[in-house]
């Protein structure tokens, strides 16, 4: 498997990257409908992996601030029998493209999502899990006029409609500094400490993570896998009694996740949330920090009987 993972390495090119040297590096998922296919949006190409059966019910899964789409991909493989399950890269992520760093905003990434889903012939209400930035995508899309109809259910993991300073300033660091690797066991010493918050994770699933979370530079080394600029979006301030509202507009149902550890959603804005809102529910993970990787039978199954019952 770490010689697989070498070879894949190798291959993979600095931006930008076309669908020529998108390096193949697709989980065994035999009979779930797996499929990775770049598709433009907004002059742009934007990264998709799609599991299960278009006719099913659309399930959107939204990664994190520096993460892309394959962090799902444990959650997907599970819910693909039932759901088809879209796990895209955001733009300046993974193998999307990167853009002007002035349109790395929630809005562009809120219209990308929009038009995603028209690409991709989505019909009816979707599910929406989204992690950290993702599920801050994700309230956007169930509180605003033009979106909300689109929502069914939202599960929004460890992110709330505020979050603290000290919480902002630890992601600002560890994502401005520009990690270059000469070894791939380097790589994996440094994506294992600064990730152990995501909680247990199998030896398959950090593979796949190393896989999807470097690309390699002109001079042999490995670098994050995501623009440097991607930090614009944290140019703007906070406006929580703004968010809140947002929040409280709501009116799908929401399930709130919890790593007990957080640092980015502590228990008293989690109180909050389901306080200010209708019909939130609350699941705490423990021994977990920023953010849950919905990888356990527990975290799926919690997931699945939230999306599934009436």
């Amino acid at each position: 498997m770490f010689q697989q993972i070498k070879r894949l390495l190798s291959r993979l090119q600095s931006q930008p990257l076309t669908s020529a040297n998108i390096p193949e590096v697709s989980p065994p998922i035999a009979g779930c409908g797996f499929s990775e296919n770049l598709i433009q949006v907004q002059g742009i190409h934007v990264f998709v992996r799609t599991l299960g059966h278009p006719s099913n019910q659309a399930v959107v899964c939204w990664h994190g601030f520096a993460r892309n789409g394959s962090d799902f991909l444990t959650l997907a493989r599970s819910l693909a029998s039932h759901y088809f399950v879209i796990c895209p890269d955001t733009p300046g992520r993974g193998y999307s493209d990167w853009v002007d760093p002035d349109r790395y905003q929630f809005s562009f990434y809120q219209s990308v999502a929009v038009d995603l889903l028209k690409m991709i012939k989505v019909s009816g209400r979707v599910h929406w899990i989204g992690t950290s930035m993702g599920g801050v995508l994700g309230m956007m899309m169930a509180s605003s006029p033009q979106t909300r109809g689109l929502i069914d259910r939202l599960v929004i993991n460890d992110i709330g409609p505020e979050v603290p300073e000290n919480a902002i300033h630890r992601i600002q660091q560890y994502s401005s500094g520009k990690q270059l690797f000469r070894h791939l066991s380097d790589a994996r010493d440094y994506f294992e400490e600064i990730y152990a918050p995501f909680g247990e994770l199998s030896s398959e699933e950090w593979n796949l993570l190393l896989v999807h979370s470097l690309r390699r530079l002109d001079d042999g080394s490995l670098t994050q896998h995501y623009d440097p600029a991607i930090l614009k979006q944290f140019g703007g301030s906070q406006n929580p009694t703004l968010a809140w509202a947002m929040f409280a507009s709501i009116t799908c149902r929401m399930l709130v996740i919890r790593g007990m550890d957080s640092d980015v959603l502590p228990a008293e804005i989690a109180d909050k949330m389901v306080h200010s809102a209708l019909r939130v529910e609350r699941l705490e993970i423990p021994n977990t920090g920023h953010a849950p990787f919905l990888n356990t039978q527990v975290q799926i199954s919690e997931i699945q009987s939230f999306l599934s019952n009436a």
